[in-house]
């Protein structure tokens, strides 16, 4: 795959001056359009349908890895474009070009003059995307919270649904956590919960969404995956949960924690679904906590 790297500052060519007026008055027209909207991905979508004509492609990939955000559209072909994106000393993130054909020197110069369109629109849009990241995640973890649960668990049934793909979910709850904070006291509590948290989202993959539910509990969301695969990461996070250290003392704290697991059913709802999940998690800890309890 080829790619000519770039690195792209407010100004993409240092040479404002050279444009013609019909460019400014495209970048003017493309600004305005891009700024009707502050979702990173609709803006990119309204980028892509402006330029497209001006510059043919196939399609492209945007990466902030700060906000591990990624969004492709199209195909991505053999020959492209690679832009870092920076303001003002601020990474904004890279965008990539693509298509079946190598891009000649006037296109890429172009191509440059317009992202200087998209810019300013998208450094809102990210700081807004933050803004939203922000309230959606809990402080001490760093996982999402409880309100974010509501609107993932809704999107990724929707998408379940549509898509006839199974969805599951496990609750996960730290064993004896009140005795933790009781006899070593609420920082060593809060350094078990955020060294638990790390040690999740390190089994978990990539497309697994972690929640604190609430206390010393968890929740995954697990798309396109079935009861048996998520027996299995619950097996593979309770073993790596027994080999925590928790760096807040020095003396050995083992934890550990109880699961339960559950598939989305035909014709069930979101909340039934987490109402399963939470017996079988309170199933784990009636017959002796440290394992994994599975509901069909």
């Amino acid at each position: 795959m080829v790619a000519q790297a770039r690195s792209l500052a407010v100004i993409v060519n240092n040479a404002p001056a050279k444009r013609h007026n019909s460019d400014s008055k495209i970048n003017v027209e493309i600004n305005g359009i891009l700024q009707t909207t502050l979702d990173v991905e609709n803006m990119l979508e309204l980028f892509d349908k402006q330029t497209h004509d001006l510059i043919p492609h196939d399609g492209y990939t945007f990466v902030n890895d700060e906000l591990s955000l990624t969004i492709s559209v199209g195909t991505q072909k053999h020959y492209g474009c690679h832009y870092k994106l920076v303001i003002a000393g601020q990474d904004l993130g890279t965008i990539s070009l693509r298509r079946r054909t190598r891009f000649k020197k006037q296109e890429t110069t172009k191509f440059e003059n317009l992202l200087c369109a998209l810019i300013y629109p998208l450094r809102n849009a990210l700081l807004y995307h933050q803004a939203l990241l922000s309230a959606r995640t809990d402080n001490l973890t760093g996982v999402f919270n409880r309100t974010a649960l509501e609107d993932s668990l809704d999107r990724e049934f929707e998408l379940a649904r549509r898509q006839k793909m199974p969805l599951s979910a496990i609750m996960v709850d730290i064993d004896h956590f009140k005795l933790i904070n009781d006899t070593h006291g609420h920082q060593v509590g809060d350094a078990v919960l955020s060294s638990f948290a790390n040690c999740i989202k390190s089994v978990a993959r990539k497309s697994d969404i972690v929640f604190r539910y609430g206390g010393e509990e968890f929740v995954i969301i697990l798309s396109n995956t079935s009861l048996e695969g998520a027996a299995l990461l619950s097996e593979r996070i309770r073993k790596a949960v027994e080999s925590v250290k928790i760096d807040a003392i020095k003396e050995d704290l083992n934890i550990t924690a109880s699961f339960g697991v559950a598939g989305l059913k035909n014709q069930e709802m979101p909340g039934k679904l987490l109402e399963r999940v939470d017996q079988a998690m309170y199933s784990a800890k009636q017959n002796g906590r440290n394992q994994v309890s599975v509901i069909h």
